[in-house]
């Protein structure tokens, strides 16, 4: 018989919940959850059809050697994680981190070996409902570096249901998808607006750019970002429900922390670094870390 598969998924939230619905799916798979809140459920909708998973969540760190740990917790969350860290992730715990940004591994390398860290960027529209469940609106898609790992990576999943794609350009395909998360996160929370506000050409000018700001900096770090992509990226937007908002604008109304180091902040951080201006990442990096302490406040 063979031995069965240990998977921690650290954080679960929207990503987190997805994430460990897909992996369940597999008999073969001991499942253990570690989250800050103790929850029993994990509460999913795939396909209209509600799943209730039931879990034992734990909220304290203790060491457990772990095959596998999915990190799915955002990036100001990682200094109050770190006490995690040192206790699941073992010498041959194989690490896979699903968040936004750029170099994903780099809060890691304390803890595992590099060749052990798998960056992994998801494409997966979630909502969550007035019952408290996660709403999964289309098939998650992930992009993982083409590597041994990758594959590896592959065999935890029952390949129904979600699509996965090795990729030989990680760093473009991360810039493009931190590209258009930044600017229309961004953009909707400076005027907590949904898509809506994309019929006012005043804000359309704004994403156009904030996207193009934001290119020059992903093409000085070595990003292949094709020349019409603010044109085709503006072409998406229009073509979304008025009604459609973005993670960043979901925590801004809730009064949570905005995912500003991750988006607007890296692309500000890396602008200095190459020498390239950033005033109106700059500026919107100053408005809405005002805007997220008055919507705390409130």
């Amino acid at each position: 018989m063979s031995p069965r598969t240990k998977i921690g998924v650290l954080g679960i939230g929207a990503i987190g919940t997805v994430m460990a619905y897909q992996l369940q799916r597999l008999p073969s798979h001991d499942m253990f959850y570690f989250s800050r809140t103790k929850k029993k459920t994990l509460k999913l909708i795939v396909e209209s059809q509600p799943f209730d998973i039931p879990v034992v969540s734990k909220t304290t760190s203790e060491t457990l050697k772990l095959d596998w740990l999915f990190i799915c917790i955002k990036e100001h969350q990682y200094q109050e994680a770190k006490h995690w860290f040192s206790k699941l992730i073992s010498p041959s715990t194989k690490v896979v981190v699903i968040r936004n940004g750029l170099n994903l591994k780099e809060p890691l390398l304390d803890f595992s070996n590099e060749d052990q860290i798998l960056e992994c960027l998801i494409d997966c529209p979630t909502e969550r409902d007035k019952k408290g469940y996660y709403n999964c609106i289309k098939m998650p898609k992930l992009i993982v570096p083409k590597s041994d790992l990758a594959s590896e990576f592959e065999t935890l999943f029952n390949r129904s249901g979600i699509e996965i794609t090795q990729s030989n350009d990680f760093k473009t395909d991360a810039w493009k998808k931190l590209l258009e998360s930044a600017t229309l996160g961004a953009v909707l929370c400076i005027y907590n607006r949904t898509c809506e506000i994309f019929q006012l050409s005043i804000a359309k000018h704004l994403y156009r750019n904030l996207m193009e700001e934001s290119i020059k900096v992903a093409k000085a770090d070595g990003a292949k970002i094709e020349e019409n992509f603010t044109d085709k990226m503006i072409n998406k937007l229009m073509n979304y429900p008025k009604t459609k908002g973005s993670s960043m604008l979901t925590d801004l109304r809730q009064g949570k922390p905005l995912e500003l180091g991750a988006k607007n902040g890296i692309i500000s951080k890396l602008g200095k670094q190459y020498g390239i201006e950033t005033s109106i990442n700059d500026w919107m990096i100053r408005i809405l870390a005002k805007t997220k302490i008055e919507s705390n406040l409130s």
